[in-house]
């Protein structure tokens, strides 16, 4: 994992796009609140983002400061079946459970689709789990994503 601007990344994520043998997503990002918690120490809170060739990108925090790396070959390929079940089942409205949830907590999975720009797939509402990709393919990719957040996101964030 290296330290370094966002630039540079976004820049590297503009070039992955544009070839033709690209899948449907580009990129899934999660964020993540937890009101108890200061942003340094609260995984997710500035932001995690893996695109369609594996890389990822922590941030940026309010500083500008970022980590990118790359997840692992099966991570990828485990990743972009998920994110490719939810591009197919992606609804023009959010479908929610109703549910008793943590307060102070949030967490949010954007997708970026190739035709239809960026959808929030999942996201914790107060009271509601809600959806705008079909039930299962949506949980799915937030619990995979949430996996690589953990192993990848660094404690704290930005670094002390």
């Amino acid at each position: 994992m290296t330290l370094v601007r966002g630039s540079v990344f976004l820049a590297a994520l503009a070039l992955a796009a544009c070839g033709n043998d690209s899948p449907s997503w580009v990129q899934v990002s999660e964020h993540t609140g937890c009101e108890a918690l200061n942003p340094q120490f609260c995984p997710g809170a500035f932001g995690f983002t893996v695109t369609s060739d594996g890389r990822f990108m922590v941030g940026p925090a309010t500083g500008g400061e970022t980590v990118v790396g790359q997840v692992t070959e099966a991570e990828r390929m485990r990743l972009s079946s998920l994110a490719d079940a939810a591009a197919r089942s992606l609804t023009s409205d959010a479908t929610c459970d109703r549910t008793a949830l943590f307060p102070g907590r949030a967490d949010r999975v954007d997708l970026v689709e190739a035709s239809q720009g960026t959808v929030p797939v999942y996201q914790i509402n107060p009271g509601a789990i809600c959806y705008q990709a079909g039930r299962d393919a949506a949980i799915a990719l937030h619990d995979d994503l949430a996996a690589l957040l953990a192993r990848y996101y660094p404690r704290p964030f930005p670094p002390s």
